[in-house]
């Protein structure tokens, strides 16, 4: 019952999404006049006053024909003004024809006051404020030099006390509803700016922390770079020599690229409409060999043995582009923290309808003091074994990547042992029909294969 009241009211009012706070209080308050006027007619024809329900039934006409205009048709500001005007003209007539000072009408402006000042906009505060007040003054001066002009209705005091308690109960109900329909507007735009400003304070210290990470972390490889090709430039080394530095150049090259590239990624991932999903259906054996291929001579220069032991038939549903870039950024991470001789598996597992990628190093681990923040942007990246520098940004992008694709990232890891693991859609378990293979993949495969 409460349930279907609600959805009643939501559907005479308008909803938050859909209509601002000012149509949806004129809304309130003409749905609260509809009801009310027909029992203020009940109440004046016990009190027997039949011209004052000849204006409230014309009142009740012009509230029902604005209410439907701005309602269904949307015509919010035809509707207010004309509400405005109509009703500010029949309670002209109303002072008059019941009782002047001594009647309702003075509340019922001060009402219409209210109302006007919560819809209309602050900058015509002065006119209306100034057009209610002359109203109600010229009113008063009317009766004050011509009594004669208004009309006593009262036939005893119950009479006046009924009239007035219920105009009292009316004009309150009305003022409650606007004030609430202002204070929780005032508390969600109050959440609202904080949520805001939360996230912008957030936004920013990420932003620092970036700009920290690059100026900290980019400057040590140009830096070497620069002295390598300077060295090489300037001085008559022997060949050996020569190999080794154009050996050390090309490692530092290839390092400042990967974290180039991640940052990048980084930053076109927080973009908004800068990263697009395309998902389709991947042989996930193909998918690991084609990033070994890349990653492979990364490995072998710290002497890294991989293994690799996947299934040939498991199929995912994924992102091409996305998932070989988290695979290589978790492949370079266990070679990263692996020692020289050490060694990587990577393997698969398939079963609950979900395929899973498994790659475990017997690296150094990660300090459990970290691994609450494994995923987080920090302040400080973390040297690999030989050295190797990162902006902190890999991880970062495989939990951001692995979760636009609608899969899952975890980890585990002790000294001496860490297993990362993605977890995808098994493609079998959506049907056959539902995405298309990857034939582009196939043959790039293939083709450097």
């Amino acid at each position: 019952m409460i349930e279907s009241i609600k959805r009643l009211h939501a559907k005479l009012i308008g909803s938050n999404a859909d209509i601002t706070l000012q149509v949806r209080i004129y809304h309130e308050v003409s749905v609260i006049a509809m009801i009310g006027l027909p029992l203020a007619l009940l109440v004046n024809t016990v009190i027997k006053v039949p011209l004052v329900n000849f204006v409230l039934s014309a009142a009740w006409i012009v509230i029902v024909a604005m209410y439907i205009n701005s309602r269904h048709y949307g015509r919010f500001q035809l509707s207010f003004i004309l509400f405005s005007a109509g009703t500010s003209i029949l309670m002209i007539f109303n002072y008059f024809i019941n009782s002047g000072i001594n009647g309702p009408t003075l509340v019922l402006y001060l009402l219409s006051l209210v109302f006007i000042l919560s819809i209309m906009p602050t900058r015509q505060y002065v006119f209306w404020i100034l057009m209610n007040v002359g109203i109600v003054v010229g009113l008063l001066l009317v009766e004050y030099y011509n009594s004669e002009f208004v009309k006593v209705t009262y036939a005893n005091r119950s009479d006046l006390f009924l009239d007035t308690a219920t105009t009292y109960i009316f004009v309150v109900v009305c003022i409650g509803a606007v004030l609430s329909y202002l204070i929780s507007s005032y508390q969600r735009e109050k959440n609202n700016a904080l949520t805001a400003s939360l996230a912008l304070k957030e936004a920013n210290d990420s932003k620092t922390r970036l700009l920290s990470i690059l100026s900290h972390d980019l400057r040590s490889p140009l830096n070497s770079i620069a002295i390598f090709l300077e060295t090489l430039n300037e001085y008559d080394i022997p060949p050996q020599e020569r190999r080794f530095l154009e050996s050390k150049l090309l490692d530092e090259t290839k390092n400042t690229q990967v974290m180039l590239h991640n940052l990048l990624n980084w930053t076109k991932s927080q973009m908004d409409g800068g990263t697009t999903v395309n998902m389709v259906r991947l042989n996930l054996s193909e998918i690991v060999s084609s990033c070994l291929l890349v990653q492979q001579a990364a490995a072998n220069i710290k002497t890294v043995k991989i293994g690799v032991n996947i299934d040939s038939s498991v199929e995912l549903i994924a992102d091409l582009d996305m998932f070989k870039l988290v695979i290589r950024n978790l492949i370079n991470n266990a070679i990263k923290f692996t020692l020289p001789g050490g060694e990587i598996q990577i393997h698969s597992s398939n079963d609950s309808g979900y395929a899973r990628l498994h790659i475990t190093d017997n690296g150094v681990g990660i300090p459990l003091e970290r691994q609450g923040d494994l995923f987080k942007l920090n302040a400080a990246s973390t040297y690999g074994t030989n050295n190797e520098k990162g902006v902190g940004l890999g991880l970062i992008l495989c939990k951001e990547y692995t979760e636009m694709q609608k899969g899952r990232i975890s980890f585990s890891s002790v000294p001496g042992n860490t297993t990362f693991t993605l977890e995808f859609a098994n493609a079998s378990r959506l049907g056959a029909a539902v995405l298309p293979t990857d034939n582009h993949l196939h043959r790039e495969f293939t083709i450097r294969k």
